[in-house]
């Protein structure tokens, strides 16, 4: 599975630090769900195996470059990954960008 990154969640206009893979999953999934239901409307054939597509449209994530998450068990350690420009194994392909996303599938 492709790593992604879900988009922050704001609670009384402040971050919140919620989230995770119970958040980011279904959140995706549902974006996913409304490209697939878009081209259904179109006639065309809908996204399963998503990996190829999503590597082949890095730019239709927002590319996270700032940040750096060190290791639940031993976080005094420095151990961890930083987010970089492109792929990283903090924030994998990015943000999601619906707009974008549907342009590449619909292409």
């Amino acid at each position: 599975m492709p790593r992604l990154t879900s988009p922050g969640i704001i609670v009384n206009g402040l971050p919140n630090l919620e989230g995770g893979t119970s958040a980011a999953s279904p959140t995706f999934a549902s974006i996913i769900a409304l490209i697939n239901d878009r081209l259904i409307a179109a006639g065309k054939p809908v996204l399963g195996f998503l990996n190829l597509f999503l590597y082949a449209n890095p730019d239709a994530f927002n590319n996270i470059t700032m940040g750096h998450n060190t290791g639940l068990l031993c976080p005094e350690s420095g151990v961890g990954f930083d987010a970089t420009t492109g792929w990283d194994p903090l924030t994998g392909l990015g943000t999601p960008n619906f707009t974008s996303l549907l342009a590449a599938a619909m292409a």
